[in-house]
């Protein structure tokens, strides 16, 4: 009878653990995967089927891929914790950690060198004028229109917030006589060209892409200043996901080469997807911090 009663005990405490378990973690029969509103990112969903569809093979799960309207949406959908898997920009995912997203870099990419673009697993900021335009100095652009990318774009807006605003005595708003937001790198490296802006602060990946697309050529561009490495953009996923399906995730991800995953290396023009942590972007983090709310 007492050895029955133990028996009896040992299981219900097992099963008791096992529920404590399984509510520790979250394991939904559909993966949503996000993507930031770039320039590329309509081409991006197509391009990462081939990897998307393997994910499914792996967990056994329907996956589906949104883009936000807005950088600011990307980080909403975080903290709803309504997107499982997501690939952001490095001040966007820093916004969202600021603000409590329950969330985990896993991984990044190591870009292939472009006409802006060196190799590796990081881009610069440019702050770019048209090539035969008068402005040949940063102090001839006093009084000019800038062009800024979202208010969440790291190479677009906050490096240049953050890194670029020391050098001119003060904010870009005193400095410059008229900003626009234009929502896309392609869009700021456009009207430059175009004459609607007389600079724009753009990532050397994107404007790289910009020239390889055939929309202008090297030569179109002066470079006035250029950032420090900022690190490409991370992978993340929930924390609360279940380990084994954060294992199997990582490993569709990180074992993707440019034969198995062609088009999706073609479209981030990356020899290779590289394991990240958060700690790759602390910098990121602190200049995040430091922006007035």
């Amino acid at each position: 009878m007492i050895l029955a009663i133990s028996r009896f005990v040992a299981v219900s405490v097992a099963v008791f653990a096992g529920h404590a378990m399984s509510a520790e973690c979250d394991n939904p029969t559909t993966l949503n995967f996000l993507l930031i509103p770039q320039s590329n990112a309509d081409k991006g969903v197509s391009a990462m089927q081939p990897l998307l569809a393997e994910l499914e093979k792996e967990t056994g799960k329907k996956v589906k891929t949104n883009i936000p309207p807005s950088y600011g949406a990307v980080v909403e959908s975080l903290l709803a914790e309504s997107t499982d898997i997501a690939m952001l920009g490095p001040a966007s995912f820093a916004s969202a950690m600021s603000n409590g997203a329950a969330i985990q870099v896993f991984a990044s990419y190591s870009a292939k060198a472009g006409p802006f673009q060196d190799e590796g697993p990081y881009y610069h900021s440019l702050l770019v004028v048209r090539n035969r335009s008068q402005f040949t100095s940063i102090e001839k652009l006093k009084g000019s229109t800038l062009s800024l990318v979202d208010p969440l774009s790291t190479s677009g807006s906050v490096i240049p917030r953050h890194l670029f605003s020391p050098m001119i005595g003060g904010s870009l708003e005193k400095y410059f006589g008229r900003i626009v937001y234009t929502g896309g790198h392609d869009k700021s490296a456009a009207a430059v060209l175009d004459g609607r802006a007389d600079a724009a602060f753009v990532s050397t990946l994107l404007l790289s892409e910009f020239i390889r697309e055939g929309k202008g050529i090297e030569n179109d561009y002066r470079i006035l200043w250029k950032s420090e490495p900022i690190p490409l953009d991370p992978f993340v996923y929930r924390t609360r996901l279940c380990a084994p399906i954060k294992e199997k995730i990582r490993k569709v991800f990180l074992t993707a080469t440019e034969n198995s995953h062609k088009a999706t290396l073609q479209w981030l023009n990356a020899s290779r997807i590289v394991a990240f942590s958060g700690e790759n972007y602390r910098t990121i983090s602190q200049i995040m911090q430091s922006l007035p709310k």
